[in-house]
């Protein structure tokens, strides 16, 4: 998925099928919400996320939030 190799260049992790933790289909994902929660941005989007408990939902607000922070770097 396009999204992880996006996730990976903003955990600064190299980017491959065997190296590369798969964030669309599990809770991995919690390392990258760490991340952006230490990066100046709208984190209201994973707030709002969180509170679904949902890891789906948390992914694309990982997502939608890093986009966003790229595109204001």
């Amino acid at each position: 998925m396009k999204e992880n190799k996006l996730i990976a260049e903003f955990m600064n992790i190299e980017y491959g099928d065997y190296i590369t933790p798969h964030y669309h289909c599990n809770w991995n994902v919690m390392d990258v919400v760490e991340k952006c929660f230490q990066e100046e941005g709208k984190h209201y989007v994973i707030n709002d996320a969180l509170l679904t408990i949902n890891e789906e939902e948390i992914y694309k607000a990982v997502v939608e939030f890093i986009k966003q922070h790229n595109k204001e770097s």
